[in-house]
């Protein structure tokens, strides 16, 4: 199955919880709307004051793991196509700005194999 995973961060001006309820409330919604080729949608969110980390690691600087599963490599290249459209990704970054620094957002391909 592959899978993108996105480590992303929240604009500094926003809580925790108006972080996580504005991508829960505005920005799932669109992304299943524009992008429904995928088959699970998860948000992880970091809770940064109980997230374990030893006194020796630097604090993460993302405050979500996103996690989008495809079935099949046929999905996984319509999403692909579809997030290349211009008007598409536009329509993603101009939501992206109300919640999220869209140029700290690293994505990563995962194959995973059970």
């Amino acid at each position: 199955m592959i899978k993108q995973f996105f480590l992303i961060s929240k604009k500094s001006e926003l809580t925790s919880a108006e972080f996580r309820a504005y991508y829960e409330a505005r920005h799932v919604p669109l992304i299943r709307r524009l992008l429904p080729m995928f088959a699970r949608y998860r948000r992880h969110y970091l809770d940064h004051e109980n997230a374990g980390i030893r006194e020796d690691q630097a604090d993460p600087d993302f405050d979500v793991v996103t996690e989008i599963w495809f079935a099949h490599p046929a999905d996984y290249d319509a999403f692909m196509e579809r997030v290349s459209d211009p008007d598409v990704i536009a329509e993603i970054r101009a939501d992206e700005a109300n919640f999220l620094i869209s140029d700290a957002t690293r994505s990563l391909r995962i194959e995973t194999f059970e």
